[in-house]
């Protein structure tokens, strides 16, 4: 598909195969992988036919099954592709959120080619809205950074929308360079079939706009050689916008209202307005020139009313972005401020330390087996440690004790509490709080003790945890979990349980990473667990020295208790690896 649609820039036939397999052999295909670059495919396909919402479905059922899997850059990908759909349908500030959410996905997979990208059309999105200046800067990385990366495509791309945004700014003779730059470096690209038709299109309006014919013949001729210059999409739009302009500038009227009239229809069937302006535009002066004002005056009453309706919209549009843009500063405001509470309340919060509960005092007392064996200075130096990291669990089990008794009396006491009354009132409403306070009493169960161990076993809870924590947080988290049921005692596999929920914990309250990726290999003698992300880091060995968070030592400690060894690979800015390795 992706070479008859690129490569060949035959859509239809690409489009054809998409369709014969998702109707005969999609449901045999079973891997979250497959199916994700396989609707991914399908998207970009009627993205370029300007299939707009097929495309937008194909592209979010692509995403469902790529957050199943560990590819990043896919993920990249298939937002870019929404911020794509959306911004052909004038959609900012969908457009905007999408291409934002796809940038970091693709600084960790190390795409530079896809940041291009997306540089590129944020280009487009920029300056078609009037953010010249924005535009501009965007412009210049992507610039740089597709010479380095030697990718011609976005480089003909950028100067080819360049081009376009100084015709839009009425500076028409000044676009005619950057359309040349964009067929040089289209040239050197494997894509040329597709977009040189386009390009030599725009090559055709340009010249004939300023009225040069001889120029504007050159280029024609150069068209009728490509054999995709009508193929659905960009290429049969610019091919008739074309010849259009030049019967025009011939002063060959009749024919250039034909095309108009072909031009005008064709930009209402797509319902592309912008077209719709030019092409109003275009048949009011071929009208005017041919005399016949009453149709003259229709066609410019038709450009300016949707001269105004786009101007109102693409201030409608620029308010919207910068609403985007406030609402997206002021959540990662409210993040940082959620952050600071969590470490203020580190003791207090359920889910990330009811393991102390449990496990803190038996590590406490291994940890003071393990001192009494060490020399006298060791001793002394290791119980003021411990001391520490006593004061702590008992500070921390005391919060949550208040914690848990504050939520059985205000929580499932006032249930209880209204179910009483509930009977004796209305006896209709006590099914419903009845299942309130099962559900609540279920979750304090929950944060108390993994069920699920016991339910699904310790792989799936692993998996079913990284999950759940994805869905709820900002940070993209993937997994790749070996099978490790009845790999340990079940003792062990709570301790493993809480060993990855405290990693996780760290990642949320104190990395501030985009991505984390969470990894369990089994092995013939271990069991190997890796936690990475790109966060900030941290300097290991004054955190181990002051034991500033809880959450570092009892990782520590909990792994010595399983008898394994914890590596870490970390430093300021160059994010974190957590390997454990626990020996069967």
């Amino acid at each position: 598909m992706y070479y008859y649609s690129g490569v060949k820039g035959d859509l239809d036939t690409s489009k054809s195969i998409f369709d014969d397999f998702k109707k005969h052999h999609i449901l045999k295909v079973k891997k979250p992988r497959r199916l994700s670059n396989f609707y991914k495919a399908g998207g970009l396909i009627h993205f370029h036919m300007a299939k707009y919402d097929e495309s937008l479905l194909f592209y979010e059922e692509a995403l469902k099954h790529a957050v199943k899997t560990t590819d990043i850059e896919a993920i990249g990908e298939i937002y870019m592709g929404l911020g794509m759909v959306f911004y052909s349908q004038g959609k900012l500030s969908k457009s905007s959120e999408n291409l934002q959410k796809s940038i970091p996905f693709f600084k960790e997979s190390k795409s530079n080619n896809s940041i291009i990208n997306v540089k590129n059309v944020m280009i487009s999105l920029y300056s078609e809205n009037g953010f010249y200046e924005e535009a501009e800067r965007e412009r210049k990385e992507a610039i740089e950074l597709a010479k380095k990366e030697e990718h011609y495509l976005f480089l003909s791309q950028i100067y080819f929308n360049y081009s376009l945004e100084l015709r839009n700014r009425d500076r028409l003779s000044e676009r005619v360079p950057f359309i040349k730059l964009a067929l040089e470096n289209i040239e050197k690209s494997k894509y040329k079939a597709y977009y040189k038709p386009v390009y030599l299109s725009a090559m055709v309006i340009a010249y004939s706009e300023i009225n040069d014919i001889e120029n504007a013949k050159t280029y024609i001729e150069l068209l009728e050689k490509e054999p995709r210059k009508k193929s659905p999409g960009n290429s049969i739009s610019f091919y008739k916008e074309a010849y259009m302009r030049f019967s025009f500038a011939k002063k060959e009227y009749n024919l250039a209202l034909k095309r108009g009239i072909d031009f005008f229809k064709y930009k209402s069937e797509t319902k592309q307005f912008d077209g719709l302006q030019q092409a109003s535009q275009f048949l009011a002066k071929v009208y005017e020139t041919l005399g016949n004002d009453e149709k003259a005056y229709q066609y410019y009453k038709n450009y300016t009313t949707i001269k105004d309706s786009i101007t109102g919209l693409k201030k409608a549009r620029g308010l919207s972005y910068y609403q985007t843009l406030y609402e997206t500063e002021k959540r990662d405001t409210q993040i940082i401020e959620q952050q600071n509470e969590i470490k203020l309340l580190d003791a207090v919060s359920k889910i990330k330390t009811q393991w102390l509960l449990f496990g803190g005092l038996g590590l406490l007392f291994v940890f003071g087996l393990f001192v009494a064996f060490r020399s006298k200075s060791f001793a002394q130096k290791k119980l003021v440690m411990q001391q520490k990291f006593a004061h702590q669990l008992i500070v921390a089990q005391e919060n949550e004790r208040k914690s848990i008794a504050k939520e059985l009396h205000d929580g499932i006491g006032q249930d209880l509490l209204l179910i009483k009354h509930s009977v004796k009132i209305d006896v209709e409403k006590a099914p419903k709080l009845i299942d309130k306070t099962i559900e609540n009493i279920r979750a304090l169960s929950r944060n108390l003790h993994p069920v699920e161990l016991e339910k699904v076993g310790i792989t799936k809870a692993i998996i079913n945890m990284v999950n759940e924590v994805n869905d709820v947080t900002g940070i993209f988290f993937s997994e790749d979990v070996q099978n490790i049921d009845k790999s340990l005692k079940k003792e062990e596999e709570i301790y493993l349980y809480r060993i990855i929920q405290e990693c996780i914990n760290n990642i949320i309250k104190h990395s501030e990473a985009s991505a984390s990726k969470i990894s369990v290999v089994n092995n013939e003698d271990v069991i190997v667990l890796t936690v990475q992300d790109n966060g900030k880091g941290f300097r290991l060995e004054k955190a181990k020295t002051k034991f500033k968070t809880l959450g570092l030592q009892s990782l520590i400690e909990r792994v010595d208790y399983l008898k394994g060894k914890i590596e870490f690979d970390t430093g300021l800015l160059k994010g974190t690896k957590i390997k454990i390795t626990l020996y069967k």
